[in-house]
């Protein structure tokens, strides 16, 4: 049969992060989890925290599965997935919270960090010349499961026990999972693409010979802040907003909608931008300074809800960018070839980060207090800053994927051939 870009590319990538990307309703979750348990707030605090870490772990050693087979991958995900998320609602059934850790942390965690690396090489190779595109419209559709699951999570927590909305989600989910894995199939390499990448890619490729790297450290670190800042707000959002003062659940249901939005568009647009710039890592100075100084608004008005609003609008919005730009970043910095290992291994920042983002939020907003909380956060942003302006240093030491640049062929194992309808 046929491949197509939309059937077995655009379409199983959509439903892939449409139902893993609903992990960022977990703050949705939280309050009616405490009521109905009697758990302690650090159960779900560590339940996301983990969820995260595993996220990023999983990512990390299923890059390698994901080089070689997409689809295989996309099938291990329907699993985790699906059932993290049903024992989660038993665990939450039963009052049980070290199986609501496991399984929300842990189970489900390995399902979203296989799902998340999946479908972003695959996009990239459909796509062609709009690399950009085609990883931030794959890493939006992540975050566009915030924009349509967050209402649908609140109605059906008025209607019904927030268990059963676990198992209600686990089916819809499931279902389209499954669909995803039997539908994805990545096309072979480009020519181009390989003649390119011979600038840049090591045709003896190990693990060791990117991770122990200056360049890649740097990176690294300046994506681990990042997100570090994006969680600590994420998690808390409605926390922060319940804090301020007196907040309807219709309001609150229009705030995280316009925030998530947020994070969606900048998944987007950024990452479609990327794509006429010829160093991909300037989005990621635009981020920077940005969340600067966003931050130092929030510094100055730190209980006023619509600054507030305002705040994390742009924190989302960067947050987004910094995921979505990443691929296209890793492309010219290491090619095409070994791009899903080494978005795996770039994402154990994520793993990193979940550990800290959420924690961190959680001590603040328990003792300190808010504007604390930003004038912490407004250090990691400069911290970051310094660390891209290193990397800048460090990555015009080496070779990069930039046009015009001299090219040897490397051959790699592709996928057998098919016909494709573009």
């Amino acid at each position: 049969m046929a491949k197509n870009k939309y059937l077995n590319g655009i379409l199983p990538m959509t439903l892939i992060n449409f139902s893993i990307g609903s992990v960022y309703c977990w703050t949705l979750f939280r309050e009616d989890i405490l009521a109905y348990t009697g758990f302690s707030r650090a159960v779900t605090d560590w339940s996301f925290s983990l969820a995260i870490f595993f996220l990023g772990m999983s990512a990390a050693f299923g890059g390698k599965l994901v080089e070689k087979n997409p689809r295989r991958s996309a099938f291990l995900t329907f699993i985790f997935f699906t059932v993290g998320w049903i024992l989660t609602g038993l665990g939450i059934q039963m009052r049980s919270a070290a199986l609501t850790i496991f399984a929300f942390g842990v189970i489900q965690g390995i399902g979203l960090g296989l799902g998340y690396i999946t479908p972003v090489k695959t996009m990239m190779i459909w796509l062609g010349n709009r690399k950009g595109f085609a990883a931030g419209l794959s890493i939006a559709a992540f975050g566009l499961a915030g924009v349509v699951a967050n209402p649908i999570v609140l109605a059906l927590l008025g209607r019904m026990p927030v268990y059963q909305v676990f198992y209600m989600l686990a089916a819809i989910y499931g279902v389209a999972l499954l669909v995803a894995s039997q539908l994805l199939w990545r096309p072979p390499v480009s020519a181009d693409d390989l003649a390119a990448e011979a600038a840049v890619s090591d045709p003896n490729f190990r693990v060791h010979s990117v991770i122990f790297t200056p360049k890649f450290i740097l990176l690294w670190f300046v994506f681990f802040l990042n997100i570090v800042g994006g969680l600590a707000l994420i998690s808390h959002e409605k926390q922060i907003y319940y804090e301020i003062g007196n907040i309807t659940t219709g309001t609150l249901r229009d705030f995280v909608m316009i925030t998530a939005t947020a994070n969606l568009l900048g998944r987007l647009i950024m990452a479609t931008a990327q794509d006429k710039m010829s160093a991909k890592h300037l989005p990621y100075f635009l981020m920077s300074l940005a969340s600067i100084a966003i931050m130092a608004l929030a510094v100055i008005s730190p209980y006023a809800l619509n600054t507030t609003l305002i705040v994390i609008i742009i924190i989302q919005f960067m947050f987004g960018v910094g995921f979505s730009c990443m691929p296209n970043i890793l492309h010219q910095n290491w090619g095409i070839s070994h791009l899903s290992t080494v978005h795996g291994l770039i994402l154990t920042a994520w793993a990193a980060a979940g550990l800290v983002g959420n924690q961190l939020a959680s001590w603040f907003l328990a003792g300190p207090g808010q504007r604390a909380l930003y004038i912490t956060l407004g250090v990691i942003y400069v911290a970051q800053f310094i660390a891209l302006l290193a990397w800048t240093r460090s990555r015009q030491r080496g070779a990069t994927l930039d046009d015009g640049h001299p090219a040897r062929i490397v051959e790699v194992e592709a996928e057998p051939q098919e016909a494709l309808i573009a």
